[in-house]
């Protein structure tokens, strides 16, 4: 194929892929919108679609159907959390200064409005999802990443059990402060971090 048929092709990739990173956005973010919008009802693919203004032949080209959508909007709020905390740990030194960011980033979730709302929106529809335990596990793995980084820099035996431990327990918090509609107060969660750190021998 000579140089300017291939940079034909490249063009008309490039066109589609672009084309296709729209769509996806658009459904996302209709997808986002529609579950605050009907939480704790279950949105319809139906709402959803024309949220996005498209039709049910391109959601159904980029999504297998309503579970995987959440899926594919709940890693995108993680992804979106973890590049904040990420962020928040960079401006420390200390493993435990970075661990103490990391759970105030994650509680912090919850003195959101719109953020608390998503989560709530999210966390509702994806434990009615299918495996929604594999699921959870799978989709908030980038936070965990970040927790193991500090963890595992304090020298302690089975850095994996102790991160497993602290992030469960910092996720089952921001879960109940999302369920009873409003965030820890200070001291809560001051004592929550000192409790973490003296768990991990780091206090």
């Amino acid at each position: 194929m000579s140089s300017r048929a291939t940079a034909a092709v490249d063009r008309a990739l490039d066109k589609r892929q672009r084309q296709a990173t729209a769509d996806v956005e658009r459904i996302l973010v209709a997808a986002a919108a529609v579950m605050e919008r009907t939480t704790p009802a279950d949105p319809r693919v139906s709402d959803i679609v024309a949220e996005a203004g498209t039709s049910n032949k391109t959601f159904y080209r980029y999504f297998t159907g309503k579970d995987d959508l959440i899926l594919a909007v709940m890693e995108r709020g993680i992804g979106i959390v973890a590049s904040y905390l990420d962020h928040q740990m960079s401006k420390e030194s200390e493993p435990t200064a970075q661990i103490a960011r990391w759970i105030r980033g994650v509680l912090a979730q919850v003195g959101d409005p719109q953020l608390a709302n998503m989560s709530r929106a999210v966390t509702r529809q994806l434990s009615v999802t299918q495996n929604s335990e594999q699921a959870d596990l799978r989709v908030t793995q980038p936070l965990r990443d970040l927790l193991y980084r500090p963890v595992s820099e304090l020298g302690i035996d089975e850095p994996d059990r102790a991160t497993d431990t602290v992030f469960t327990a910092a996720l089952g918090m921001m879960r109940r402060q999302l369920s009873l509609d409003q965030p820890a107060v200070a001291d809560d969660v001051d004592y929550f971090i000192s409790f973490c750190l003296k768990g991990l021998g780091a206090e």
